[in-house]
């Protein structure tokens, strides 16, 4: 008899998947001077924006039982140590405008999490 995975362990699963992911691109290969400028300005705050987005929905897949608040404090935490991060790679530039950029796609991520949650629970059809 086949066994299935409870879908709530499976997207833990694939949140544990996507967090490591962009801890590995933050915090691995962030740290090699290839990573800086490879997005020109304005569009890597478009990146900071989506990174975080899947950041938050990640970390909202791993932690159910956590508020959003914390998870929002959480994702927070990580842009800012990735900005502080960059202070020690030669072609990287921290900056605020980019940790507001984090910290708005973090809101983004955490409305969109409600949103789909809001649809599941109301088991309203897709619209397209």
């Amino acid at each position: 008899m086949p066994t299935s995975e409870p879908s709530s362990q499976l997207l833990s699963r694939v949140g544990l998947a996507v967090v490591l992911g962009i801890f590995f691109l933050l915090f691995g290969f962030g740290s090699t001077s290839a990573s800086g400028n490879l997005v020109t300005e304005p569009w890597d705050k478009v990146v900071h924006l989506a990174v975080f987005a899947t950041l938050a929905i990640g970390l909202r897949a791993i932690l159910p039982t956590w508020s959003i608040l914390l998870i929002a404090l959480l994702s927070l935490a990580i842009g800012a140590a990735d900005e502080l991060h960059q202070f020690f790679v030669p072609t990287r530039q921290p900056g605020l405008d980019d940790w507001l950029a984090d910290a708005v796609g973090t809101l983004c991520g955490l409305m969109l999490w409600r949103w789909l949650a809001y649809r599941q629970y109301a088991k309203l059809p897709f619209k397209a």
